[in-house]
């Protein structure tokens, strides 16, 4: 499960990486892929979230993505360390994670309103394909058509990009060459549509492939242009936390850590995933300068404890007395009542001398 999560970051990381190469305006590298966009086109992925999960052989990726471009016809390329099989994911998950991990809300009451004295309250055919390139699958998945790829060389592969109307930037082929070298493959997809262009939200990919270990393929994103903000969604037996050196780098902070019961969920992957793994540890981590933050994938292991984390969100509420705020309303009625128990005993006492001194007169 873990793999097949990992698999959709990697596809969406490589697919942002693509994009933000491409010969034309400067797009954005998002997470461990690229977009490649047919020559002259533009395009840049603005949001990225991604659910990892790995059963110890197979890891499990689900991507979704925000896409900005003027093109009707993009690609994403996405290193992966076997080839991989891709799917539609369903629409609603992660609305549903968001659901799940939303910050908690925290009440807190006040008698007092804020004066302004202090701080306020914070809120093709499989096969060969040319030199050093082989296509390895390929099939439609509605507007999708998802090739896996194996290449020997970094250059090839951008040859054979750029054969098939795809251009990448020299520097892209060169973030590739560690994972040629390291014998990688490939997940291409492209998208089509009948659509004056691709922005706006991309059907989420369901990826998986083998590994011997639960990974995030980042490096790609090494050569971006601009900031980097990535959220991983991992499912696990227990709490995790991140083991690569990239982890060091950047802003690392953790959203959300704790067990996820399978009634929280409904669609078909997050069920599935919950049923084998249900402690879900989600992070935020943001490059301000990518360059020098990313130096390698995301890899995942077990935390020293499974501490569950939520965030709060806190609001503050004014105690009322009628509609005023309770604390002048108390005071004031306070003062009242203590007015009237002063007025009520001097009374008393005027009257008490009055018998007084009528007694002593008659006397």
């Amino acid at each position: 499960m873990k793999r097949h999560v990992l698999l959709r970051s990697a596809l969406a990381a490589a697919l942002m990486t693509v994009l933000a190469f491409v010969a034309a305006p400067a797009a954005q590298a998002c997470a461990c892929g690229g977009f490649v966009a047919a020559e002259g086109a533009d395009v840049a992925a603005s949001t990225e979230n991604v659910v990892l999960s790995w059963d110890g052989t197979t890891e499990r990726v689900l991507l979704s993505m925000d896409a900005l471009t003027d093109s009707t016809e993009a690609a994403l390329l996405i290193p992966t360390p076997s080839p991989a099989e891709a799917a539609l994911a369903d629409t609603s998950v992660f609305s549903e994670l968001e659901e799940v991990t939303a910050p908690e809300e925290v009440v807190e009451y006040t008698w007092w309103p804020d004066l302004g004295f202090g701080a306020g309250a914070a809120g093709a055919a499989p096969g060969a394909d040319g030199a050093g390139v082989s296509v390895l699958d390929t099939k439609v998945l509605g507007d999708l058509e998802v090739s896996v790829l194996a290449a020997d060389d970094a250059d090839r592969l951008a040859r054979w990009l750029d054969e098939h109307g795809y251009v990448m930037r020299d520097t892209l082929a060169d973030a590739l060459m560690p994972y040629v070298s390291e014998g990688w493959y490939y997940l291409a997809v492209r998208l089509t549509t009948e659509a004056e262009n691709l922005s706006g939200a991309l059907q989420p990919l369901d990826i998986t492939f083998a590994s011997d270990q639960m990974i995030y393929p980042m490096r790609l994103s090494a050569a971006a242009a601009d900031s980097q903000h990535v959220r991983t969604y991992v499912f696990s037996d227990h709490r995790v936390q991140r083991t690569d050196e990239t982890s060091s780098n950047g802003e690392l902070d953790i959203w959300f850590a704790g067990e996820v019961a399978a009634s929280q969920v409904t669609s078909d992957a997050l069920v599935s995933i919950v049923a084998e793994h249900s402690y879900l540890t989600v992070q935020d981590h943001y490059f301000p300068d990518p360059e020098s933050q990313i130096v390698s994938d995301f890899t995942f292991g077990r935390a020293a404890s499974d501490t569950p984390y939520r965030e709060q969100r806190y609001e503050t509420r004014m105690r009322e007395v009628m509609g005023i705020p309770a604390g002048p309303a108390l005071t004031i009625i306070g003062m009242v009542v203590v007015l009237v128990g002063v007025l009520a005993l001097s009374g008393l006492t005027r009257r008490r001398r009055r018998r007084l001194r009528l007694a002593a007169a008659a006397g």
